[in-house]
């Protein structure tokens, strides 16, 4: 664990989830355009998109967190990641992590195993984003193995590989979830805006910024990724 506080840098984690046409629903949705135009900012602005095993690496070592470095992750696995985003970044040569809910791939608007199976071959981290996109802290502790042990398991099967890496649906974890994710077999679990009241941060509860179509506009993405943006905004409780 490492002491973060509100005013320290802390490395910019980007969470998106559809990018795509807006439905109107309440998922966040980036456009196609504002999305190419966020990613081909970060290029021109010479940011170094790691993965999240790159970055955890840095955590783990204790060395100083490197400087205008950045990780992109979705969530949720929606069919417009794999069709659209992707093949943006790919084009980029950008690295990527997709948090996939195995009771929902395949659904209508969400990616196919073949699909997340494609992208897995193509160099994208594939991680769990629970089951059954369950609200964690609302989770009892009987049902976490099912929750974080039988999605770890299911996407494995499908992929053929070990799966490390955990995002909390919402953001929301308790520390019976932490640790269940620990032994379980994942290496680390990202969160929202959410953090403890001592503001720190560890490799279970790695705080990102959701991204919008507003974002396109340079000051505003400039901000997000400067590594302060936690000044900027309210730190939820983890529940």
């Amino acid at each position: 664990m490492i002491r973060m506080g509100r005013f320290a840098y802390h490395p910019p984690i980007l969470a998106y989830h559809r990018v795509g046409a807006f439905h109107g629903d309440h998922v966040p949705t980036v456009s196609p355009e504002a999305f190419k135009q966020q990613m081909a900012l970060v290029a021109r602005w010479r940011y170094r998109v790691v993965a999240l095993s790159e970055l955890l690496a840095q955590l783990d070592s204790g060395e100083s967190i490197r400087r205008r470095e950045v990780v992109i992750t979705f969530d949720d696995g929606y069919q417009e990641t794999a069709q659209i985003a992707w093949p943006i970044l790919k084009s980029l040569g950008f690295p990527a992590t997709v948090f996939v809910t195995p009771g929902e791939v395949g659904l209508s608007g969400f990616a196919t195993w073949d699909e997340i199976a494609a992208m897995d071959r193509d160099g994208v981290t594939i991680g769990s984003h629970t089951m059954h996109h369950s609200f964690l802290p609302l989770v009892p502790d009987a049902r976490l193995p099912e929750e974080l042990g039988e999605s770890k398991r299911v996407i494995e099967t499908h992929l053929g590989h070990p799966i490390e890496w955990l995002s909390y649906p919402i953001g929301g974890y308790t520390p019976q979830a932490q640790a269940a994710a620990r032994q379980l077999g994942y290496r680390g679990a990202c969160t929202t805006n959410r953090a403890d009241r001592r503001r720190q941060v560890d490799r279970f509860a790695l705080r990102r910024i959701k991204m919008t179509e507003r974002d396109a506009h340079p000051l505003l993405l400039r901000a997000k990724l400067s590594g302060y943006y936690d000044a900027f905004r309210t730190l939820r409780a983890p529940g």
